[in-house]
């Protein structure tokens, strides 16, 4: 069952929109007048804004908020995304990604990010795996003789899960080639203590330093210095809140993955208390693991893997280096990604797959 989301059913007192067994969706308009659908499942929530980006605003699963610390309490009714900084999950692309240089034209991250939905809508199924419910939508990003494509993401949440699973499709509708570009941008919260584990080579990674000029001088000079023992060893980064680790205002260095024995990539926050969270993707479609970290007092984020088809720096520099794609007329592009919370069980289970991907 699909039902389409309209404005006039969206109010400041959450209701009830769908009910199936433990599965629920629930409607509700924050203080800034930005909508937001609730799924939930008997394990926890997620809230996703339907019509502004498609963005997944804040997570939860047994009691645990998953979501990156950020300044923000609502997400506010902006035009860029930078201005309500604080998703769980955010789009990005789709004709450009990432930074901006100097020389570039586009947006920072491209135009989905906070992208405006005409069509929005909650569904319930169920499949081999038992029920579910999610939230999807289209997008449609037109040009005149440039640019006309479609896309669609959609989170599902199934009955009993601790996880979410984003689809994501596109479509070129015009009959000209599509340049495109895509990031999962996915921010989980730092627990002190943690270990990551992940499906990649640490010799192999790209350490950046783009500590902004003019920054405050003593927070720059750490920044660099801790980047500087990456050059040499990027695994020290690997332990969260480590002695002499300094992430401000941000530091984002770029994994290239490989698969486990199934097929997936695997990153993992192995908390102390032994359960995790995680982020699952495809490598072949999106080879490159972004890892973005910002921990200041008003920000403490961890994106150990965003998924990407290209690194961060902008069209330009994609560009530069062949990391552009292409998407013949009437082609149709899909990546699934999966994050979310794992029991100790479960985080012993992708160790082991990861140790043995190593």
């Amino acid at each position: 069952m699909k039902t389409y989301l309209q404005d006039r059913f969206f109010t400041e007192k959450e209701t009830v929109l769908v009910e199936s067994g433990e599965l629920k969706a629930t409607l509700f308009t924050y203080s800034t007048g930005v909508e937001a659908v609730r799924i939930s499942n008997a394990k926890g929530s997620a809230t996703v804004l339907p019509f502004m980006g498609q963005a997944v605003w804040r997570c939860d699963f047994l009691g645990r908020e998953l979501t990156m610390k950020s300044i923000y309490d609502e997400p506010q009714n902006c035009t860029f995304y930078g201005d309500t900084y604080g998703f769980f999950v955010l789009h990005c692309g789709l004709t450009a990604m990432g930074n901006p240089t100097a020389a570039d034209t586009h947006p920072g991250h491209g135009e989905l990010p906070l992208a405006k939905y005409r069509q929005a809508w909650v569904e319930v199924g169920e499949d081999l795996k038992g029920p579910w419910i999610a939230v999807g939508g289209i997008y449609s990003h037109l040009r005149c003789f440039s640019v006309n494509y479609d896309f669609s993401p959609t989170l599902k949440l199934r009955a009993g899960a601790t996880s979410l699973e984003i689809d994501v499709e596109f479509t070129n509708r015009k009959d000209l080639p599509l340049e495109y570009y895509y990031l999962c941008h996915i921010n989980h919260l730092p627990v002190d203590g943690s270990r990551l584990l992940y499906t990649a080579d640490p010799k192999k990674a790209i350490i950046n330093h783009e500590v902004p000029d003019g920054y405050r001088k003593d927070w720059a000079d750490a920044t660099n210095a801790w980047l500087d023992k990456m050059d040499i060893n990027p695994s020290c980064g690997d332990k969260v809140g480590a002695e002499g680790e300094s992430y401000r205002p941000e530091i984002v260095n770029c994994f290239m993955h490989h698969a486990a024995k199934d097929g997936w990539a695997y990153t993992m926050q192995l908390h102390p208390d032994g359960t995790a969270v995680y982020v699952k993707h495809d490598p072949k479609q999106l080879p490159y693991g972004t890892r973005w970290i910002a921990r200041t007092e008003d920000e403490d984020a961890l994106g150990m893997c965003l998924p990407a088809t290209a690194e961060h720096k902008g069209r330009l520099y994609c560009q530069e280096h062949r990391q552009q794609r292409i998407l013949k007329t009437g082609r149709t592009v899909s990546y699934h990604i999966e994050t979310g919370l794992l029991d100790k069980a479960g985080a012993r289970a992708m160790k082991k797959l990861i140790s043995e991907a190593s």
